[in-house]
């Protein structure tokens, strides 16, 4: 039988599939049961980390050292892939339980919203425009720490920090006015009170009143253009006439003086025969 490196070397060089398998039957049940006990007992993840780990494998071949025991790069590959594995586990959940949440209020908010809702304006308008838009867009508009990130221009991790110190200043601003509530029961509040479902017309009725509006305003701009427009060519008619009328009177005033020297003429020359 070929020895670990032998079946790799012959899988990355010639692609030959058959060795990739007797690798596969020789490890498989080291690296699931590294996995499984590393993902707490759960044999779905596991067994999604030991795809994961040959994946990777099949992928890596080429690369991988043949001074470099298989063994131990497989452990060390489970290792690195069940963490990972459970991080992202772990957010899920906490993303789901989160979303859960956000749904379905809990009726023991109603107490703590009727405290909070006479100040809560206020309290939000203290915080600073960062942690301003964090608070609302987490609590009000419900999204995820993912869209918050992306909002802010951050990481996902810099988001969930300003919303967690944007709501602990909240809260401190609160516990002065009187209110006094934990993080978990304001973020609760928030997510459950903070917004409610406005009447289900209004919105198409402020839609039409726009259009309108702007229909109006755009019919006025159009009068008025006009309006100019007729006043420039009522203007402009009366400066040609005037043009006209400047232009024409030094040839009337020139016709009147030559008659008058017609008549002077005439009277001279009947007073010398007489």
């Amino acid at each position: 039988m070929n020895d670990d490196t032998q079946l790799l070397r012959r899988y990355a060089e010639e692609g030959f599939e058959p060795a990739f398998s007797e690798l596969v039957s020789r490890h498989i049940d080291l690296v699931y049961s590294a996995a499984l006990r590393q993902v707490a007992g759960d044999t779905h993840l596991a067994q999604d980390v030991t795809q994961t780990v040959f994946a990777d494998l099949a992928r890596k071949a080429r690369t991988i050292s043949s001074r470099q025991v298989l063994t131990g790069w497989l452990y060390q590959a489970t290792r690195f892939a069940a963490a990972k594995a459970v991080r992202t586990e772990r957010r899920r959940l906490n993303r789901e339980r989160e979303a859960v949440v956000m749904q379905e209020p809990s009726t023991g908010t109603d107490a703590n919203w009727e405290q909070l809702s006479p100040v809560l304006d206020e309290a939000v308008a203290r915080l600073g425009a960062k942690d301003c838009d964090a608070v609302l867009l987490r609590y009000f508009e419900r999204k995820e720490l993912r869209a918050v990130s992306g909002a802010l221009g951050t990481s996902e991790e810099a988001a969930r920090k300003r919303v967690g110190r944007a709501l602990e200043k909240l809260r401190r601003y609160l516990t002065g006015r009187g209110v006094t509530l934990p993080a978990a029961a304001l973020a609760t509040a928030l997510t459950g009170s903070a917004v409610q479902s406005a009447p289900a017309a209004l919105a198409g009725t402020i839609s039409a009143a726009v259009f309108a509006g702007a229909a109006t305003a755009a019919a006025g701009s159009t009068f008025s253009l006009l309006n100019l427009m007729s006043m420039t060519k009522l203007k402009a008619g009366l400066l040609s006439a005037a043009v006209v009328v400047g232009a024409g009177t030094p040839v009337v005033v020139q016709q009147r003086s030559s008659r008058g020297c017609v008549r002077r003429t005439r009277n001279f020359e009947n007073n010398r025969c007489n």
